[in-house]
């Protein structure tokens, strides 16, 4: 840890960072240390505090740290993955996003998802491919039991209007139709009030 420190003062040193990039960078360096001591309590009959509960955002080893810098990864981008709690994205899916030009609004909206069953390469192949984040914010939620991440991803592609998928929460027959059928429907942009007069036929 101490090597990855100098070599990020060497760098602001030589004007090849900002300040800004070099505090960011520090503070990742330092949530990536991994402790290998625990403090002795003062007072033997005192419990001892149980320690704070790790991040479960991704992490970053010092080399992916530093290929951000040398990439130029925009410093909000980092700002935002920051965000990220139980994400399942991983440190080389990070830098691909970053080094892709990901919009930092895609991974803000990612870190305020509740209830979608999405992988990290899924978040990643939406990230890139530009999916509308409203359409994210729209989909949370969607009471479906077969939507997959695959249904997501496709309707995210595909530039599902987020005001079908909120037209389909609101509608009281969404629990009768399973993914697959739900998701052609949404490509197909299938009239709401056509569907509700319909849905029994089915």
């Amino acid at each position: 840890m101490k090597e990855e420190r100098a070599h990020i003062l060497e760098m602001l040193k030589n004007g090849k960072i900002t300040v800004d990039e070099a505090d960011l960078l520090l503070e990742a360096v330092a949530e990536t240390a991994v402790a290998t001591s625990t403090p002795t309590p003062l007072v033997p009959s005192i419990p001892p505090v149980p320690p704070k509960p790790a991040k479960a955002g991704p992490k970053l080893t010092a080399e992916q740290i530093l290929q951000l810098n040398r990439e130029g990864a925009d410093p909000d981008f980092i700002r935002a993955v920051r965000e990220l709690q139980d994400s399942p994205l991983s440190g080389d899916q990070i830098v691909h996003m970053a080094l892709e030009g990901v919009d930092p609004d895609f991974i803000k909206t990612v870190a305020q998802l509740e209830d979608l069953p999405l992988t990290g390469d899924q978040i990643v192949q939406m990230g890139i491919e530009g999916v509308d984040t409203d359409f994210l914010t729209a989909v949370d939620n969607l009471q479906i039991p077969t939507l997959t991440g695959d249904h997501i991803v496709l309707m995210g592609i595909e530039g599902v209007a987020k005001e079908f998928i909120q037209k389909m929460k609101d509608a009281e027959f969404l629990e009768e139709l399973d993914g697959d059928a739900f998701v052609q429907m949404a490509i197909e942009g299938v009239d709401d009030e056509l569907l509700k007069e319909t849905i029994q036929l089915l």
